[in-house]
């Protein structure tokens, strides 16, 4: 309930709540960037073992006449499972990096459209709620998951080279993984697209 004797105190109190929540986002904004740059790192680090062991058991194999290529599938597939989850993180903390920027921006907007204090922002910092897009092929975080498809299909290709002998061995590992790289490449692109013109709620939950 508003002061009588104080007509500003709404808002004085709404100024002081976009204040803490506008510093909030940013800390948010913060997280979610190291977030996937955190999942970058454990896949890279994930991948080197992964590929470090496989590899190992299957050339013991070859060498000393012992079977352990059962061993090196079972791990390359739990590798490539993580590898796809981790992809997937990747594409939905690009989501919410991307709600979070936005208000942001919308906050900058909104203080900043009566040039207060004389401040006309010349140098034109970021003001657009629309922006950043969800897919923007020159952000480092769809680089990221790039990469990580690109990584995963690689496993494939690994996978398959095991599993296959014979004169169509190379034909046979490559083409799974570059369907596996398009496929992964299509639904990060088709998933951030499908985001764009929904409010927060919908695009994170899928309804309103």
């Amino acid at each position: 309930m508003s002061d009588p004797t104080n007509p500003s105190g709404d808002s004085d109190h709404g100024a002081k709540f976009l204040e803490r929540d506008f510093n909030q986002c940013f800390s948010q904004l913060r997280r979610y960037e190291s977030l996937i740059w955190d999942i970058c790192k454990f896949t890279f680090t994930a991948y080197t073992a992964v590929l470090g062991v496989a590899l190992g058991l299957y050339k013991y194999s070859a060498n000393q006449n012992v079977d352990l290529t059962e061993a090196a599938i079972a791990v390359l597939m739990v590798g490539l499972l993580v590898g796809l989850s981790m992809m997937y993180l990747v594409i939905r903390n690009r989501v919410y990096y991307v709600i979070v920027a936005r208000y942001i921006n919308e906050h900058r907007a909104f203080f900043l459209k009566d040039a207060p204090l004389g401040f006309s922002n010349v140098s034109r910092m970021y003001t657009n709620p629309d922006k950043p897009p969800y897919f923007n092929l020159t952000s480092s975080q769809i680089w990221v998951a790039n990469l990580i498809a690109f990584l995963n299909s690689s496993l494939l290709a690994v996978l398959v080279f095991i599993l296959v002998d014979g004169g169509w061995r190379w034909p046979a590992t490559i083409a799974p993984a570059l369907v596996l790289l398009v496929g992964q490449l299509l639904f990060s692109f088709l998933y951030l697209r499908s985001r764009e013109g929904k409010p927060a709620s919908e695009a994170v939950f899928g309804r309103a």
